[in-house]
């Protein structure tokens, strides 16, 4: 990356970022800082492994695709054949939701791969920089990340690229998670990072665990798995709930925490 291309981009992730000028002044010498670092990187270290990579058959016609979007909350998803290392091509969501609005009969007879764009391949070596400049060109947000073998490796997207060089950069349908958000009387949802301490302090309780410190860490635990939508536990008179995932990986972003019962007070600490 040119140096004029880097103050130029680092223009475009202030008004972004939107920060004043003394934190712009302190997020431009951490952003150069970190361009050193990502012109050592290379493709493989940021792309979606193959096994987390959310896709839709060629065959399956609009309205099962439309459900796929709005199940797994991407935008673009790649269009697959016999195989995950057979893409035909990357379904968008915006071109899916044209015919949907204009002309919805055509949601049960044209397929995903009628509507596929062509997708585009780099090898997983390829250095991050010259990734991004690639898609920049190409106005591309999606690349299928092929191996030595010419096997499917994985998938990457512009955002993974950027957030490796500026950290997290929200996508235009996230929003920032509350710590807690209360809906009813003995209802609440918290942020799955939300510390099991101050849970406690929340509900009055004493909660504590060895092993996890946050909400999350302690649904999890209590299921034995990664939690996915709607996974319920009961524990100490709280019934945890998997309220929200996200993310190819499906990470664990709320819980909904209900209080069921009072517990005697010496019984509400996790640990046995």
């Amino acid at each position: 990356m040119s140096e004029s291309n880097r103050f130029a981009f680092i223009g475009k992730v202030f008004a972004k970022k939107q920060v004043d000028a003394t934190e712009a002044e302190e997020y431009e010498q951490e952003l150069i800082e970190s361009v050193e670092d990502f012109s050592e990187t290379i493709t493989r270290e940021v792309m979606v492994p193959r096994i987390d990579i959310a896709t839709v058959t060629a065959e399956s016609n609009l309205d099962s695709a439309m459900t796929m979007f709005l199940y797994s909350g991407y935008s673009r998803l790649p269009v697959t054949g016999k195989n995950t290392d057979d893409i035909a091509g990357i379904l968008y969501l915006k071109d899916v939701a044209k015919i949907l609005h204009e002309t919805p009969k055509l949601m049960l007879e044209k397929t995903a791969e009628d509507l596929a764009r062509s997708a585009i391949f780099v090898p997983e070596s390829k250095p991050l920089k010259d990734l991004l400049q690639d898609m920049q060109k190409s106005s591309t947000h999606i690349a299928i990340v092929i191996d030595e073998y010419g096997g499917v490796a994985g998938l990457v997207t512009m955002e993974d690229v950027i957030e490796e060089l500026v950290g997290d950069i929200a996508d235009e349908y996230d929003k920032e998670i509350p710590d807690v958000e209360k809906l009813a009387a003995d209802l609440y949802r918290v942020n799955a990072r939300f510390s099991l301490f101050e849970l406690g302090e929340l509900l009055e309780m004493e909660l504590a665990d060895d092993d996890v410190d946050s909400v999350g860490g302690w649904l999890t635990k209590g299921l034995g798995a990664l939690p996915k939508l709607g996974d319920q536990i009961v524990i100490n008179g709280l019934e945890l709930t998997a309220d929200r995932v996200e993310g190819r990986v499906k990470r664990l972003v709320t819980v909904l925490v209900r209080v069921l019962a009072e517990a005697d007070p010496e019984e509400q600490s996790t640990d046995e």
